[in-house]
């Protein structure tokens, strides 16, 4: 099958830096597995420019594909945009495919279905083997109820088959790096950059996340061999900054500690930055000197927790004094502390909300991203 891939561009300022632009390593995750399958696989990345969306539009009825797949890290800001698009290319390629995958339509799959008749299916949570059996099933006209972990509708229905077994190894599915011109994406600073991924999902509770609903658990990759393959983007690509798309890849303290010094003895130079829990920097004070030796330069550290009233209400665990420890802790090592803060719970007040906002200014952090 023709398949094309398509990363809409994002209608939210907080995730476009101006003249600086990361792949969509979700679509790339799908890509490489349907490439191995024998599928001609394009993607197009309307972010790069951003392209406008009539010639975005004019760009999928140009390449006339059999199957569009949709899908976006930006997730529910960008329903708005695939909504309308979809709708577009429906009725100029009324024979495609329309597919449509992520966090939104995971958790949105009947509204979806109901409302927008030109999407054909949903993938529901990860899609690595789902895209694989749903393209399979389309391509030898079988039925879509024998695919597990997807949505469709049925007599003008929308009906969901049952959830797809967690993928349990990470690497036995590659990322479809071949799919983008690595020149055309740069990061901090206009750096060459793309986003990879040690772990997926969290082990932690936060009532407010939809991660642990998506991912279902913890799981990570061979330390060694992610690795070695930042090694081989660097040293055969020029990439030089790897953004980690993880939640929380230090949760497990072991498979963490075996990637930092596999990355190390690779002995290229290249520029990291993450997400982590403050608790678990705390716990690797011992070995923060590893984290800055494989190249880590910023972590972005949730701080929802700045307030003792809210840090029960969302269940998140962790303490007020591991939150100020892990950002002295990493100005140690020379290491940024971005800090995260995200207000508008429910039941939090206007005095919970100054409380809060006054403690994390306390903390000194070296950026702060309000939410």
């Amino acid at each position: 099958m023709r398949i094309l891939l398509v990363n809409v561009p994002h209608p939210a300022i907080g995730s476009r830096i101006p003249r600086e632009q990361l792949p969509p390593l979700g679509l790339l995750a799908i890509g490489g597995p349907l490439i191995d399958d024998g599928h001609d696989i394009e993607l197009l990345d309307g972010e790069l420019g951003p392209l406008p969306l009539d010639r975005l539009v004019a760009e999928v009825a140009a390449r006339a594909p059999d199957a569009v797949l949709f899908g976006h890290s930006g997730s529910s800001s960008a329903q708005p945009i695939i909504s309308s698009i979809a709708a577009e290319i429906a009725a100029q390629l009324p024979a495609a495919w329309i597919i449509y995958g992520g966090v939104h339509p995971t958790y949105f799959w009947r509204e979806i279905l109901a409302d927008e008749p030109h999407v054909h299916a949903v993938v529901r949570g990860e899609g690595e083997e789902t895209a694989r059996r749903l393209m399979r099933a389309l391509e030898d006209g079988t039925r879509l109820d024998d695919v597990s972990g997807i949505a469709f509708r049925r007599d003008d229905v929308p009906v969901g088959t049952p959830a797809a077994p967690v993928i349990t190894d990470l690497d036995a599915y590659r990322v479809g790096w071949e799919l983008i011109d690595h020149a055309r994406y740069g990061y901090w600073g206009g750096k060459r950059a793309v986003v990879v991924q040690f772990s997926r999902g969290c082990p932690h509770l936060c009532n407010y996340c939809d991660q642990r609903g998506f991912w279902t658990r913890w799981r990570h990759r061979d330390p060694v061999r992610l690795a070695g393959e930042i090694a081989r983007l660097h040293r055969e690509h020029g990439v030089e900054v790897f953004n980690f798309a993880d939640e929380n890849p230090s949760a497990g303290r072991k498979p963490w500690r075996a990637f930092l010094e596999a990355l190390i003895a690779e002995n290229i130079s290249v520029t990291l930055v993450g997400s982590t829990r403050a608790d678990d920097i705390v716990r690797d004070a011992d070995i923060l000197h590893l984290y800055k030796q494989a190249g880590f330069e910023r972590f972005l550290l949730g701080m929802e927790n700045t307030d003792e009233a809210t840090l029960k209400l969302i269940r998140k665990g962790g303490a007020i004094s591991s939150d100020r420890e892990a950002i002295r802790l990493l100005r140690r090592h020379g290491i940024l502390s971005m800090v995260t803060w995200v207000a508008g719970f429910e039941d939090q007040t206007d005095a919970d909300l100054w409380r809060s906002l006054r403690q994390l200014v306390s903390y000194d952090a070296d950026q702060i991203q309000a939410l």
